[in-house]
């Protein structure tokens, strides 16, 4: 399977890092000293059901499947969401695969008979599928990032990213900037507009510096939301990150105080990864996590199973879940494609 050789690349690259040590049967091995959490909202928890929807959309383009016009798609798009219009989708080998779409309809309650003057313009970018993108999954230097600074303060000077996932931002950048700035042109004097860029994997990375662009020209009412991203940068970017989209904020729906929810599945190895042994280049973890407590051939979890870490560093959540690990002992294929639904068999099985 496509994601099967990221996997195994991606773990035979951390198996010297992590020591292999047994774990209880019980688990409790992790349960001392743990740092608090916070339920989820119960309307974002129903939401990033609908997310993770528009996330497993973008899988069913490749080099032969596209999605048709106005929005169908053999994962019950036009049922789903009916008006939803198709704005733009893209398969590049040199950059990632998604879609660009637009309604002025809610996405979350089609059935409500009352009409909504909001435009929402939703990005959505898959994760990994082709050696292409592997190749550049594995490539761990860092690069220094610097944003324009037009509407948000400066990232500074030692703010570095993955140079492959940066690569990736620019190359979809150009391609996808103009279709975006066209639909946000025509409702941004109002203000009643929503962005919403969505991102699976490595599509979680490229939409996360989707999301800082944009916002950076301005564009405040932002939703950003990530499954199964991997880390993308030093502890600079990562701070400076989570300062400008307000990741200490509860998630609200409809407010845009916390503009990003970084969804972690307990125990995806790739949410931990890449590993520089470089000391001056350390990638860090976002103090944004929303985590799913559950197993990992759940793709429903219960709300109380999605949990708000907050720290990266809370030892109740993903930062438990790799200082021992016995890596045969887990599916992790598996983990990392259950986001709320099996992600990225559109097109395969179809």
């Amino acid at each position: 399977m496509y994601l099967g050789l990221v996997l195994s690349l991606f773990v035979s690259q951390i198996l010297h890092l992590i020591s292999a040590h047994p774990i209880n049967d019980d688990n409790s091995i992790f349960i001392d000293n743990r740092d608090p959490t916070t339920p989820i909202d119960s309307e974002i928890y129903s939401n990033l059901y609908t997310y993770a929807h528009l996330i497993d959309i973008s899988y069913c383009i490749s080099e032969v499947n596209r999605i048709e016009e106005p929005f169908k798609c053999n994962l019950n798009c036009e049922k789903r969401f009916p008006n939803i219009s198709l704005v733009y989708q893209f398969y590049f080998d040199d950059s990632v695969t998604g879609y660009i779409a637009k309604t002025t309809s809610n996405i979350f309650r089609y059935n409500e008979t009352i009409a909504e003057d909001k435009k929402t313009i939703i990005v959505a970018l898959r994760g990994t599928r082709s050696i292409f993108d592997t190749l550049t999954d594995l490539k761990v230097d860092m690069i220094p990032y610097s944003n324009t600074g037009t509407k948000l303060p400066l990232c500074g000077f030692d703010c570095k990213v993955h140079r492959g996932f940066h690569d990736y931002y620019t190359r979809t950048l150009s391609i996808i900037h103009p279709y975006i700035m066209e639909e946000l042109n025509d409702c941004i004097e109002d203000d009643n507009y929503e962005l919403i860029i969505l991102g699976h994997s490595l599509g979680g990375s490229i939409a996360y510096l989707l999301g800082l662009h944009y916002l950076d020209l301005g564009f405040n009412n932002l939703t950003l939301v990530t499954m199964g991203q991997p880390l993308l940068g030093n502890e600079n970017f990562v701070s400076w990150g989570d300062k400008v989209l307000g990741s200490v904020n509860e998630a609200k729906h409809n407010e845009f105080k916390r503009k990003f929810l970084r969804v972690i599945h307990k125990n995806d190895v790739i949410t931990t990864l890449p590993r520089d042994q470089n000391i001056f280049n350390r990638y860090s973890q976002f103090n944004n996590q929303i985590y799913l407590n559950c197993s990992e051939t759940d793709t429903r979890p219960t709300i109380n199973e999605v949990i708000d870490c907050y720290d990266g560093s809370n030892n109740q959540c993903i930062a438990k879940d790799f200082p021992f690990l016995m890596f045969e002992r887990r599916n992790y294929l598996q983990i990392h494609i259950n986001y709320f639904r099996q992600m990225g068999l559109c097109g395969i099985l179809n």
